[in-house]
């Protein structure tokens, strides 16, 4: 009996955010799946083996490149997916994804070619790190009629998303935290930024104020730009 892929969302850092649907799931699946990036280890799975007892279970690795050429992750896909399918002839599967599984994951280009394939698929949703962010703030994500925008760095189009109403909320910056300081600044945006660097994991830090922050802050840092204070002043 052929089995289904289960993309499993664990949260956004703290174990405490992993649902209980999460866990069952997790449970039930005989092979669990591991994104990774440079063969380091990962930090879903490390998630997931605080709160489920996996060491009866197999851990595949799937090995996704730090790439923006088509050609070079259509590739990588291709033998995920590959690796994906020949498991799911006889086990059920959890793909690990931190945060929620339906932002910016790469499982969602992964589980289109599953199906093609003649598996089932199913998503499990999790705690965004957004969600986690205001949470560590204690401060509303949005209020009342406000618009909420999520914005990728690396969008081509993120001064004109700047300008947007409401609140926006920075993701993927990565490397290029500075610039994205530089160009807040530049804006006029910094008194209305806060972040939140490795949100959920015992290092997470707050800032309420952009200046406070060092010069790397670190991989996973999250900007959330509210205009409400300027409104609320008109």
């Amino acid at each position: 009996m052929m089995g289904t892929l289960y993309g499993v969302s664990v949260g956004a850092g703290d174990p405490q955010l992993i649902t209980l649907k999460a866990v069952r799931i997790i449970e039930a699946c005989s092979v669990i799946a591991v994104p990774r990036t440079g063969g380091e280890n990962s930090v879903a799975l490390s998630i997931a083996e605080q709160t489920v007892d996996i060491s009866a279970k197999r851990v595949i690795y799937l090995d996704f490149p730090m790439a923006s050429d088509k050609d070079i992750l259509d590739r990588a896909h291709s033998v995920t997916v590959k690796q994906l399918c020949t498991e799911l002839k006889s086990n059920d599967v959890a793909f690990l994804t931190l945060g929620d599984i339906s932002i910016y994951s790469t499982f969602c280009y992964i589980a289109d070619s599953v199906r093609t394939a003649g598996f089932n698929v199913e998503v499990c949703a999790g705690v965004t790190s957004f969600s986690a962010a205001t949470a560590a703030l204690a401060e509303p994500l949005c209020l009342g009629s406000e618009e909420l925008h999520i914005i990728p760095y690396s969008s081509s189009s993120i001064e004109n998303s700047l300008q947007l109403s409401g609140t926006k909320v920075i993701m993927k910056a990565g490397r290029h935290t500075q610039e994205l300081i530089s160009l807040l600044r530049s804006k006029g945006l910094a008194e209305h930024t806060k972040a939140v660097v490795n949100c959920g994991f015992p290092d997470e830090r707050l800032y309420v104020s952009i200046d406070d922050m060092p010069e790397t802050p670190g991989y996973f840092t999250l900007f959330i730009i509210t205009d409400r204070e300027s409104r609320n002043e008109a």
